[in-house]
């Protein structure tokens, strides 16, 4: 007997969490269930509508299709649909709740039937399509409250009272659910784009590992990447303003579309994916152009900034103008023809030194600032697009040319690999007519007067470096005057010779310890015939110190010119390796104390530049 309850109560209890499972498990909470079970279309997910159709009263039949996480419009032309408002009105349907219910007895009462709802014909139609099931829903007349409206959905008895502000949810039109997006080139698969007619066009092509553009046609040149790439994210943010006609066979010609004014293609190899052609601007508008996509043939204005540049600029615009595209730390060697020919070399320590015409330190700041002027040369426009004479220009040989090089060591030894290369010839007007890597064509750009003309121009600028602590004697030289000082000790000095009373020794041995430390603000000329134009006299400003015995050299002079328009004096030394003297700007740092202690009232031509 207590087996058969044991064995009762166990099927009991089986039997129950069976029904736990099967029913209870999938059965909504009430409280959802009731929200649900008042909504006009409960079933409906719009995550899962494929097809849409909208028609209201005579206008056009809306006909969607949803694509790939996008919807487009089939009817009543192809178009791209905003599929933020498809999916916003389809949400809001998904929620509209049924406020009342009449029961199809009522219905055949009226003697109009469902006219009497304004549903014979119905106001409005949705028809949608969810996993493969047509839904279609009727909407009619207010109801005489006005705050409500009548809706049939068909299938079903009787019919329902809805919130009128529904209505508001339906497109007001084609236009107001199409996609304003004109087209978008960095989501397209395109390598090649054709700018037409090809009278003032071209052609790019681009890597599209790299993303950089060459231009192929109507020359091969580095095109702009930087400036197309840009270009290319204008048009993605093109919109359209207004949709002017659908119509194919529309009159081209009166939106200066037949032919256009520009065409841009979009090309994967030799397929042609997508055709802008963009026309004139309408009467009393020039902000706005129409333009015309050739995959879907309709008419529409845009914004013309974004556009501008494809309509007004020449092709050589989107070249890339600059005349040396290197990166800098590839850059082992530039050799140079200038006033002179010469060459730096780049060390293993990663300093630089002058090894042509004559060997010596280079200064890094020098080299490094020649490099970013080079990296910065552009050319202002082109001469002639395909030269086959260069000695017209003064380019075979070139007046000056700029080669950089990278050295790339193997089995065979060390190879220097040319990087950039950039000639430059004769004068034309204010600018010159150059020739960038071996191309065919002669471009004219401005005069690259920041560049180094001869190696002292990239000299290290530290001129000597002698200790105070070897420094025995200072000579002052000016207008014919003379004055000697000694150093006798560590802060001791004594008038040896000459005007002037007994000197300042702590001012004096600070004046020492920088003199002896000179350096180059900056090189400016070379060569005893610049020196008047600087401001150096026969008998001007100088300063000789004397070194102890067995120093080489034992003495160092430096002479001292007028001022600079920076406020700086010119000076000049005899450097090893130049004949004649160096001209360069003295950093006032250091010319300072020569005024206060190593002068006899000022050099010539103080007073100003």
């Amino acid at each position: 007997m207590k087996g058969l309850s044991t064995r009762w109560l166990v099927g009991l209890a089986l039997g129950l969490f069976a029904f736990i499972v099967f029913f209870e498990r999938g059965t909504l909470p009430t409280d959802k269930r009731r929200v649900e079970e008042a909504l006009l279309l409960p079933r409906l997910e719009p995550r899962r509508v494929t097809n849409l159709e909208i028609q209201q009263g005579t206008n056009r039949l809306l006909s969607l299709e949803r694509g790939t996480n996008v919807w487009f419009f089939r009817a009543p032309v192809r178009y791209p649909a905003r599929s933020d408002s498809v999916d916003a009105f389809l949400a809001r349907l998904a929620q509209t709740p049924r406020r009342a219910r009449i029961v199809a007895v009522e219905v055949q009462r009226q003697t109009n039937g469902l006219a009497a709802y304004g549903l014979a014909p119905p106001a409005r139609t949705v028809a949608l399509v969810q996993d493969g099931e047509r839904t279609t829903l009727h909407l009619g007349s207010r109801t005489a409250i006005g705050s409500q409206i009548y809706a049939q959905v068909l299938g079903q008895d009787g019919l329902y009272t809805l919130d009128a502000d529904l209505l508001a949810a339906f497109p007001a039109g084609f236009d107001a659910w199409r996609d304003t997006t004109l087209l978008s080139p960095t989501r397209l698969a395109f390598d090649r784009l054709q700018v037409r007619p090809q009278t003032n066009g071209f052609e790019v092509a681009r890597n599209p590992t790299t993303r950089v553009w060459q231009m192929t046609k109507p020359l091969a040149t580095r095109a702009n990447s930087v400036l197309l790439e840009h270009l290319m994210s204008d048009l993605d943010l093109l919109r359209v303003v207004r949709f002017v006609s659908d119509n194919p066979g529309a009159e081209l010609e009166s939106y200066g579309l037949l032919p256009p004014q520009r065409e841009l293609v979009f090309s994967q190899g030799t397929n042609d994916l997508l055709g802008l052609q963009i026309g004139q601007s309408p009467s009393g508008d020039t902000n706005l152009v129409y333009a015309r996509l050739t995959t879907f043939s309709n008419v529409v204005l845009v914004s013309r900034a974004p556009l501008a540049p494809w309509l007004d600029a020449f092709r050589d615009f989107f070249c890339d103008r600059r005349l040396m595209i290197f990166d800098p730390p590839d850059v082992d060697r530039i050799e140079a023809q200038a006033d002179e020919a010469f060459a730096v070399q780049k060390l293993t320590n990663g300093t630089w030194q002058i090894v042509k015409p004559f060997t010596a330190p280079a200064d890094t700041l020098f080299v490094a600032d020649a490099l970013a002027e080079m990296a910065g040369m552009e050319f202002v426009r082109y001469e002639r697009e395909v030269a086959t004479d260069f000695a017209g220009y003064g380019l075979a040989p070139p007046r000056r040319q700029y080669l950089l090089e990278h050295s790339v060591t193997n089995d065979t030894g060390v190879t220097n690999l040319v990087l950039a290369r950039a000639d430059f010839g004769n004068p034309a007007d204010h600018l010159y007519y150059a020739r960038r890597s071996l191309e065919d064509s002669v471009v004219l750009a401005l005069d690259p007067i920041r560049l180094p003309r001869a190696a002292f121009q990239l000299r290290d600028r530290q001129i000597w470096n002698v200790s105070t602590n070897d420094v025995v004697a200072i000579t002052v030289q000016d207008r014919n005057r003379t004055r000697k000082v000694v150093r006798t000790g560590p802060m001791q000095w004594a008038l040896a010779e000459g005007v002037g009373g007994p000197p300042n020794p702590v001012s004096l041995e600070e004046a020492a310890y920088r003199l002896g430390h000179l350096q180059a603000e900056r090189w400016v000329a070379r060569g005893g015939e610049a020196l008047l134009r600087f401001g150096f006299a026969e008998a001007g400003h100088q300063v000789t110190l004397e070194l102890k015995p067995g120093l080489e050299p034992a003495r160092l002079t430096v002479r001292f010119g007028r001022r600079s328009a920076s406020g700086r004096a010119y000076a000049a030394v005899e450097l090893v390796g130049q004949a004649g003297p160096v001209i360069f700007e003295c950093p006032v740092s250091i010319y300072e104390f020569v005024l206060s202690d190593l002068s006899l009232g000022g050099p010539a031509g103080a007073a100003g530049p």
